[in-house]
């Protein structure tokens, strides 16, 4: 029984592995904390139709103005608002220049 409700979550973590292990992001080791959050939605290469933006290569600035936005509520959202009040103005600013930093 165990070993079946181990399977679904294996499959998880292999899937996610095989999309970092593309090398569409850099290694998980060298971003900040809670940069990994971001990638879960936030797809490392283009997806069409999709309204999820890409972050990657995107201006630090933007990053940080719109997460805090998002964090003050300025910006109405689903997700992002919640995601965002989980990280404080420094977080914000490490998380941002990493994805500045990732290939478009």
């Amino acid at each position: 029984m165990k070993h079946r409700l181990l399977l679904p979550a294996l499959a998880s973590v292999l899937s996610l592995a095989s999309v970092v292990a593309g090398g569409a992001v850099r290694a998980a080791d060298t971003a900040p904390p809670g940069a990994s959050s971001c990638t879960g939605c936030h797809a490392a290469q283009r997806i069409p139709d999709s309204v999820i933006p890409r972050i990657a290569g995107r201006k630090a600035s933007d990053i940080v103005q719109f997460m805090r936005e998002y964090r003050s509520g300025a910006w109405p959202s689903t997700v992002m608002g919640r995601i965002a009040k989980g990280f404080d103005d420094q977080q914000i600013d490490a998380i941002a220049a990493w994805f500045a930093a990732q290939p478009e």
